[in-house]
């Protein structure tokens, strides 16, 4: 059997099983409580469900295999703080979070469509750029990731940028135990707050529902990979990847959040997402080749994940009160 069939073979799988749940459990719900008006944006969210399955399977049995063979650092088969990490992971790869937000963005944004119109503004679909080239599904497909990406690059460095938002941005990262779970360890005003910005940008360059689910759960996928505890920095290829080394070194104590040299101080380095081409743009890119602790200067939190919501607030609000 060769790669197109066997390709061919598991994409049918996958579909007889999204139909299979969708038509045993979901849709019998939804005519039980009087919903199936919203049984098209239900049958999509069967599919960030089962993308969330593939990457939970593929961080134990790939990523934390991984770990335990190369490891940057020596740590605890399971640490207390991961079980706070692992939670998050859960909640966010087999929940529909990112799927609620594009979906209720998506009506607002058809609203005003006809509105931007009328002022002759409409929006930057990729797939009219350059007929019979970018209208090529693979090729839209990268173009949106690379498009998408420079977004996140964005997003990611004013967290850092602004001292309230970096109050909630900072749990990501308290974790000195970086693993494959570690990637969605964020409060949760910040994953709303983000998920809102990329589900506009994405509505804005004319991302299709079915290429916005493959777009997060690829670049989720590729996140857990760079935070796993892995010794690996992708040699000549890590121009064009950001690797887990690479990553590692914006989660470094005094290095990633920090201005070099200025402890306390807002700045910090690797910012990228995906590529390192905008870090590299910006100059504020280092590739390193040791391997350094993790964590945040004079920064304790506790391990109940309600505590550690509360404190973000808290902590974020106290930013913003006038001093």
């Amino acid at each position: 059997m060769d790669l197109s069939s066997i390709i061919t073979a598991l994409s049918g799988a996958y579909g007889s099983l999204q139909e299979w749940i969708f038509s045993t459990i979901v849709a019998p719900l939804l005519y039980q409580f009087d919903l199936m008006s919203w049984a098209e944006d239900a049958f999509d969210g069967v599919d960030w469900f089962l993308f969330g399955c593939i990457q939970i399977l593929l961080i134990l049995t790939v990523l934390r295999t991984w770990e335990r063979f190369n490891p940057a650092e020596k740590q605890e088969r399971f640490a207390p703080s991961t079980k706070a990490d692992v939670f998050y992971t859960l909640f966010h790869r087999l929940g529909i979070f990112h799927g609620l937000i594009f979906i209720a963005l998506s009506g607002f944004f058809f609203e005003i469509d006809s509105i931007l119109h009328d002022f002759r503004f409409d929006r930057f679909n990729v797939e009219s750029w350059w007929p019979g080239v970018t209208s090529i599904p693979a090729v839209s497909f990268l173009v949106y990731l690379v498009l998408l990406d420079f977004v996140d690059y964005l997003y990611h460095r004013a967290s850092h940028a602004f001292n309230w938002w970096w109050q909630l941005h900072a749990l990501h990262h308290s974790q000195t135990v970086m693993t494959a779970w570690s990637d969605n360890r964020n409060h949760m005003l910040d994953d709303i707050m983000r998920a809102v910005v990329m589900s506009f940008f994405a509505l804005l360059f004319g991302v299709s529902p079915g290429q916005f689910i493959a777009l997060v759960a690829l670049s989720q996928f590729i996140q857990s990979w760079q935070h796993a505890n892995i010794k690996v920095d992708l040699g000549p290829a890590r121009f064009l990847l950001i690797s887990p080394m690479y990553h590692r070194m914006h989660h470094a104590v005094g290095y990633g959040h920090e201005a070099i040299g200025k402890p306390g101080v807002l700045g910090g380095c690797n910012f990228g997402v995906l590529f390192p081409w905008w870090d590299m743009i910006f100059k504020t890119a280092i590739f390193p080749k040791a391997v350094y602790p993790t964590g945040v200067r004079n920064f304790t939190v506790s391990q109940n994940i309600i505590t550690q919501q509360w404190q973000g607030l808290v902590h974020a609000c106290k930013e913003l009160m006038p001093k």
